[in-house]
């Protein structure tokens, strides 16, 4: 089988089921070739090996079972930065960028900073690559700090984050404050998380679901952070695409300040910022 009969078998495997068939037969076959996209697309009379055609087929196989693209191949740009993901962790959304993005440009080198739901580590080891910065990140998840873990030290900032495994504030120094603590926790509405596409509901639901109206984690988060803030620091977070308001209330309830509301590339508020 030639190349391009593999992409062309491919992309009709995949009609119908995914969005871009052709684009992820291709990427699918870039990734068992080891090879760019480009590669494809200028060898597309090369011949496939029986394996490289066996595995291309159980790849195509896990994909119109509706695994993520990036669980497949295990990984995942993100502020271009390069981060293993895997099904323990939820996959970092191009939206968060917009979230690191505001957070960065309010640092200032030296500053402390707590990730809370760290998961694959995307936020935080990116604005520890960023920024001449000491992160703390926790998660309650054993597997997702693995993952963020490995994330650090591929991306070289090892010795600038901590990792924790700890319920949101519980397991943190007792001597420890922050300049800023920045998350994207789990918003989606229990009752919604039935109604979500199917390659979504792959990834791991405590990632996902935000409780009765979505704003669980903001409670918790807001109501206890005051005991682990200094003077005058932030708080950031994203949320989902109707709950700024409710997230801004929860904020001013709580003694937070000159809030900021940052729209993502679709004009939905996507970023809340307070002091």
């Amino acid at each position: 089988m030639k190349i391009s009969d593999a992409v062309r078998y491919g992309m009709e495997y995949l009609n119908g089921n995914i969005k871009e068939p052709r684009l992820e037969a291709e990427l699918l076959l870039s990734y068992v070739l080891n090879v760019d996209r480009t590669y494809i697309i200028v060898n597309r009379d090369k011949e496939l090996s029986p394996d490289d055609i066996k595995r291309f087929f159980d790849l195509l196989e896990m994909r119109k079972e509706n695994i993520p693209y990036q669980y497949i191949v295990g990984k995942k740009y993100f502020m271009g930065l390069i981060f293993n993901v895997s099904p323990s962790v939820l996959i970092p959304r191009n939206d968060t960028e917009i979230l690191v993005e505001e957070v960065l440009k309010r640092l200032k080198n030296g500053d402390a900073v707590l990730d809370i739901g760290t998961g694959s580590g995307a936020i935080a080891v990116s604005i520890a690559k960023y920024k001449d910065v000491q992160v703390f990140a926790v998660d309650i998840s054993i597997d997702a700090l693995k993952i963020a873990r490995e994330n650090a030290i591929m991306n070289n900032v090892e010795d600038k984050v901590t990792f924790i495994r700890s319920d949101l504030y519980s397991s943190l120094p007792n001597n420890v404050k922050f300049d800023v603590i920045v998350s994207n926790p789990p918003y989606i509405r229990s009752n919604e998380i039935k109604d979500l596409q199917e390659e979504v509901k792959k990834e791991p639901i405590i990632a996902l679901d935000g409780g009765e109206d979505g704003l669980d984690f903001y409670r918790r988060i807001i109501k206890d952070s005051h005991n682990y803030m200094k003077k005058d620091a932030m708080m950031a977070f994203e949320v989902g695409y109707d709950q700024a308001q409710d997230v801004e209330n929860l904020l001013k309830n709580y003694g937070y300040s000159h809030i900021e509301i940052i729209k993502d590339l679709q004009g939905i508020d996507r970023v809340l910022i307070g002091k």
